[in-house]
């Protein structure tokens, strides 16, 4: 049997798995309706399911080493400095973010996507509309 932790990895990857596929996506609001159905997906096991621990990006940014240990605790696994020390792990990846593996969190993308806002009136008035705080 399955632990608990390992369940939660790999149901986590097969959502991931699954969303990553809108790369294939033919507009912008293909794309909205994709990320407001993912969101809401995740509203909805997260309200269901306590094994689900939804974490924001910013927060992990701002906080690593308290939201890096409370996700370890989360998935009832004993705290290891090596958590905040992630990049320096010299273990093969064979994933398309392997450069990105080597980082340490960053706040790079934060934002970012504003850049593009008189692009995106749109795609942010649908996200909005469907109750989705995009800020």
């Amino acid at each position: 049997m399955a632990s608990n932790f390992q369940f939660k990895i790999t149901s986590l990857v097969i959502i991931l798995r699954s969303y990553t596929n809108v790369i294939n996506a033919p507009s912008m609001g293909d794309l909205s309706f994709l990320n407001s159905r993912f969101y809401k997906l995740m509203q909805h096991f997260s309200a269901l399911h306590s094994n689900i621990k939804l974490v924001k990006y910013e927060k992990l940014v701002a906080q690593p080493e308290q939201q890096i240990k409370e996700l370890v605790s989360f998935c009832n696994l004993e705290w290891q400095a090596q958590c905040i020390d992630f990049h320096l792990n010299t273990a093969p990846v064979s994933a398309a973010s392997k450069v990105q593996v080597r980082q340490p969190l960053n706040n790079k993308a934060i934002g970012r996507w504003k850049a593009f806002k008189p692009h995106t009136n749109k795609t942010v008035e649908y996200l909005l509309k469907q109750g989705i705080n995009i800020e």
